[in-house]
Parts: C-alpha cells; structure tokens; sequence
C-alpha cells in the first residue's frame, strides 16, 4: 500500500500558504540586506507601521474523543467545541483547532458509519490537524485513506511508515500560517502500541519508529519546521505518559530532542498540564485534555508565552446550531436502528475499566467470555476448553432493566470475530503471564475468560524475556511465577496438553500481549465468523432466554488477583 499523505490543499489552507509565501519572501529580501519596498527610510517606517499587529492565538485541542461527540452532562461535544471557536474569535484570538488522535472509533453514533461520521463533524467544526491515534487504524488501512480524502484537514503521523516506499502514511507535518504571517508548524506522532492495540492483521506493511527512532523522527520534524520558519511548534503526539508505554511517552520523546515548543498529548485518557525540559534544558509545555470530550484544551499564545486551560460541562454550556443540529440528527438515526430490546437484566453488569475489566473479573465479562464460549461451541469445528477474550475489547457497563442492541454495541463496539486455536498448556500459561504482566495495575490485555480458572500472585515481579516481534511488550522470562492455573474444562492443568481456546480474531493475531496466540494460529487458527456482539445477543436471547440469569449477579470466580 502507498502512502497517501500528499493531499490538495483545502481554500483555508491555500490563503494560508499564499500569506506564508509572502513573509517568507520578505524575510528572504531582509536577509540579504535589500529592502522589500522600492521606498527610502520613510517608506520602510511608514511600511513597518503599516504591518499588522502579532496576532492572539488560541490553539484549542481535543483528544480520544472516541466519539462522543454529543453533549451531555459529561460531555461537551463537537458543537460546543465548535462554538468555543466562535467564542474566542470574538475576544479578538485566531483559533487554531487541533486534535491529537482516536477520533473515529469507540461510540455506536460514529462505529455505525465506521468512523466516517466523526470525520464528518469534524470538517464541520473547523479542524486544522489532527494525528492517527492508534484506533484510526480499527477498520482497515484503507479506511484511513477514506478518512484522509473526506477530510478538509490534513491527518498526520511522521512515525508511520509505508515499507514498499518508504514514505510516511499520511502527511507528517502541516503549516499553518497566521494573519500576521508568523507560521505555526504541526506535526504528529503516534503510538507504537497500535502494531497491538490495533488489530495486527491491518498494521501489514507498516513500520512504526519507536524509542530511539521515534526520538530521531520528531528531532527531524522539529528541525525541517524550523528551518521552513516556523515561529512555534507544535507536536501532536498520541503517545500519553503511562508507565506502560515506557519509553514511547512524550516525556521521553521530549527529554531526547529540542527546539519543540507545544506538546498536545493524547491515549492514555488524563488531564494533563505541565511544563517539562527538552534535551537542552528549554520548557515544553505538555497539555492532554483527557478523553470523550470531557475537557476541550485552550492553549494560548500571547506575547510569546504559552499558557494552559481546561474548558468542563459543567462550566460551559455554548453549542453551535448547525453542528449541534447535524449530530443531533445522526444520533436520532443511530438510536432508531438500535433501539429494539433484546434482553433485560435485573442487575448492573459491570464494564467499568479500572477497577474493572483491566484489572479483575467483573460479572459482565464472565457473561461475554461464556457467550463467546458457547458461540464456539455451536459453530467451530473444534470443539474449545475455554474462551478468552481481553478486557480492553469491553468498553461499558450494562445498567440494571432492558438491554437494547445499542448497549452491547457500547460494550464491545470492535467487530472483532471469534476465532479458535490450539494451543500447548505451557504457550497458555505464557500467554496468561503476559496478559497480566502490569497486575493489579490496569491493563487493555487484561484476560477474561470462561471455562478456566486461575490465580495471579501480583507480590512476584514480572520479569521481562525477549521482546516480541512487531509490539512493545516482552515475553516473561519465567511463565509460571505470577500465574498458576488450576483447572480448565473441570479439569486439573496440564502444561504439556493440548487446548483449543475460542476468542478473538484481535488476539489470535498477537494483539496486545497475545504472541503465544499468534504462533499457534499460524498453525491452527479456524475463524467462526461470528462478530462477539451478535454472539452475545443470541446467547442473551437463547440459552438465558431473554433474561441475565442470576449466576451474573457477581463475578463468579474464575480469576483470583492476590
């Protein structure tokens, strides 16, 4: 696949080059020491007086919106963020809009149209940037070409790589010119997660620059902004700072380079403002304004000083008509196609993340992990032991009365498709190890399993082995001495025995920590082609016959988290 970064430039972005073209022009003219007017002095003076004024910036960013992009009470969504645009236009600020990544996946208003939607807004709103977060990548390479096409503004990443060409995947940086001709270059980073946290069977092809090569990418962005006469730049960098993503983070991507002066940080989800030193020891400021459109970021840029806020629902109420209007309208499509009630439960089934489903069995994962087991069950060839799913594929909790096909479309929005393997005990037990290397702390690779039970001693270090192929995360040195498994199918643990194992497509291509996997669906690997959601609304409507059972009233101890 080739890159397609090289866009034609929207009518915005055209009147910004041609102002660009003339600073640059002048400056090129002062530089050799020729003026730029055919004037003497008073020319010059009556030409300098005439020059605008430095403009007041105001760079409003989000992040991980996921879309929600509707308001509620904890969210302010793409109208409000819209109007905050028209807000502080009004107090005499050029907006800039920028966004840094996982826009087009995570809510049942954008997955319906596989992301399309979001993009959608997004032009509606007035985006100037916005960087591939690692689940831009969840329907497919091609979607991303989709999404590039559609978009009035351009999709960056500088750390993506096309292997036949060797050409980034998208634009890597963009310039944005100012009314008073000051440039504001942009370029973006994203996660090498996403070879994991993606489906790997569409990261293919790709080569994505981590650690010491991602740390030379940004320099390299950094330098060619500058020497193109960017007076502030700005990195979007979906990145986040969580210990897991060590030492992919924008600390450690800021720490190794200089000359970066903004660093819009997204994936891990937080609130984030803070000032930290680059290579040389000069100030970045480091802003995330956490996930779901709970916060829209505000930096301003005044005087040559950068400072940071955060704009909350319960501070801010403005909602621009049209977008307000045009979300509106594909909300009440959505809510139309899947509002029929498929099953009620008398009880919350919980899929809260952390604590939750990345850290310990909750009851609503046993009810998935059980529904994909039985789906195997009736489709498979091979008759499955178990069935696994990760917890990071479990997105919400199911609330106590009717359960519509929009809620477990909210719970497991990926079309993930349930797949079996065979597989050795002991490449289980390694892939149980890894799955709860960072226990008790949360983790997407989470397991949650049915038809298998086992224990986690979180007191023992995991000890990293070798790296895994294509991914971020090791292999444990020693499987065994975190996790003990005592029993699967009823039965006590073999390590030398065969098991076939129902679960997901994602895992069963190596996501997240799964390489064991990997290698036996090399081997093995039969696909159903059942997607889990649909699996778990015929499981809810046959065999509990339209009702969660009592047995889900709590998780039903198959993980033990000491």
């Amino acid at each position: 696949m080739i890159g397609f970064g090289k866009r034609a430039l929207t009518r915005r972005a055209f009147l910004r080059g041609t102002a660009a073209t003339t600073a640059a022009a002048s400056l090129s003219a002062c530089a050799n020491g020729t003026s730029p007017t055919k004037g003497g002095a008073d020319d010059q003076a009556k030409d300098a007086s005439a020059q605008p004024k430095q403009s007041k910036v105001a760079i409003l960013h989000t992040n991980d919106t996921h879309g929600y992009d509707l308001r509620n009470d904890e969210s302010l969504g793409m109208a409000a963020v819209a109007q905050l645009k028209v807000d502080w236009e009004a107090k005499g600020y050029e907006v800039l809009l920028l966004d840094a990544g996982d826009a087009v996946q995570g809510s049942n208003l954008v997955n319906r149209s596989s992301g399309d939607v979001a993009i959608e807004f997004m032009n509606l709103v007035g985006y100037d940037a916005m960087a591939l977060g690692n689940h831009e990548f969840d329907f497919g390479q091609d979607k991303i070409e989709d999404y590039s096409k559609a978009a009035t503004f351009p999709l960056l990443s500088s750390n993506v790589i096309v292997d036949k060409t060797g050409d980034t995947l998208v634009d890597a940086n963009t310039i944005l010119t100012l009314a008073d001709g000051r440039k504001v270059g942009v370029f973006a980073l994203t996660t090498p997660e996403t070879y994991t946290k993606s489906n790997p069977l569409y990261m293919q092809g790709l080569t994505i620059y981590a650690e010491s090569d991602l740390y030379a990418c940004a320099q390299r962005q950094v330098n060619e902004l500058r020497d193109k006469g960017c007076d502030l730049v700005v990195c979007l960098g979906h990145l986040g700072e969580s210990d897991n993503s060590n030492p992919n983070r924008a600390k450690d991507v800021i720490k190794n380079i200089s000359g970066l002066d903004l660093f819009i940080n997204g994936h891990d989800h937080v609130e984030e403002s803070q000032e930290l030193k680059d290579a040389d020891g000069n100030k970045v400021l480091v802003v995330e304004a956490g996930c779901y459109t709970h916060l829209v970021g505000v930096v301003t840029w005044e005087d040559g000083t950068l400072a940071s806020q955060m704009i909350r629902p319960e501070e801010y109420d403005g909602q621009e008509p049209e977008v307000a209007a045009a979300v509106q309208r594909e909300n009440d499509a959505m809510e139309a196609e899947l509002s029929e009630v498929i099953a009620t439960t008398p009880f919350l089934l919980n899929g809260e993340a952390a604590p939750g489903v990345l850290t310990q069995e909750t009851n609503l994962s046993d009810l998935i992990a059980d529904a994909i087991l039985w789906q195997a069950q009736q489709t498979s060839e091979d008759t499955p032991d178990l069935a696994l799913i990760s917890g990071g594929s479990i997105r919400a909790s199911v609330q106590e009365g009717d359960i519509t096909q929009g809620d477990v479309l909210d719970v497991l929005p990926y079309l993930n498709r349930i797949c079996t393997i065979r597989l050795k005990g002991s490449q289980l037990l390694e892939a149980l190890e890894a799955g709860c290397c960072v226990a008790p702390k949360k983790f997407g690779g989470f397991p949650q399993v049915s038809g298998i039970e086992f224990a986690i001693d979180t007191s023992v270090e995991y000890k990293k082995g070798d790296k895994y192929p294509n991914s971020t995360y090791y292999a444990p040195a020693d499987p065994g001495s975190r996790i003990t498994i005592s029993t699967i199918n009823g039965k006590a643990f073999d390590e030398g025995a065969t098991y076939t194992v129902a679960s997901t497509d994602f895992l069963c291509y190596g996501g997240d920590t799964y390489h064991a996997f990997l290698q036996a669906a090399n081997r093995t690997l039969k696909s159903t082609d059942c997607i889990i959601a649909d699996s778990v609304i015929r499981y809810l409507q046959e065999p509990c016959g339209g009702e969660v059972p009592p047995e889900y009233a709590e998780a039903q101890g198959r993980i033990s988290v000491t």
